[in-house]
């Protein structure tokens, strides 16, 4: 047998070997769908809610708040009160304010069913002035997975 035979055969082999290993390795007794089939889970679809998935609501006092008239320069601060009307732990997971005059704190533990937790804003006016809309998003594992709360002001200089 001469030397590039060899070296042909040998090369067939390897390409064999890889197939049949990739062939194998990527067969699975299940598909990817019946394997995320239990952690996906969509409590609204076509035919409306499904009330048999647990799943946790936020409910709001209130979702605006105006600070009414105010002086640049001004901190103020507001507190949005909400309460866990669903069927499993509420997690808040971020509240994104929408501009750098605002910052927000919120209760971090999990909020079981019936219970009530806060969302803290507060406003600086130090650079602004006239009509100020600013908002924060709250951001938690409900549906739909964000809230909007929206603060308002009439900013006069001093």
């Amino acid at each position: 047998m001469k030397y590039t035979q060899m070296k042909l055969y040998r090369f067939l082999y390897q390409v064999i070997i890889f197939t049949c290993a990739f062939v194998f390795l990527s067969c699975s007794s299940k598909n990817k769908a019946e394997i995320n089939s239990d952690i996906v889970r969509i409590p609204v679809s076509a035919d409306g809610k499904d009330n048999k998935t647990r799943m946790p609501e936020i409910a709001f006092e209130k979702k605006s708040h105006d600070f009414g008239k105010l002086i640049q320069g001004e901190k103020v601060s507001f507190t949005f009160k909400f309460k866990n009307t669903g069927n499993a732990s509420l997690v808040l997971s971020s509240v994104l304010p929408s501009c750098s005059c605002t910052v927000a704190q919120f209760t971090k533990t999990p909020i079981m069913p019936g219970e009530e937790g806060t969302v803290t804003v507060n406003l600086n006016t130090e650079t602004k002035k006239g009509i100020v809309n600013s908002s924060v998003t709250v951001q938690a594992n409900t549906y739909p997975s964000e809230t909007k709360l929206e603060l308002s002001a009439m900013v006069s200089l001093p």
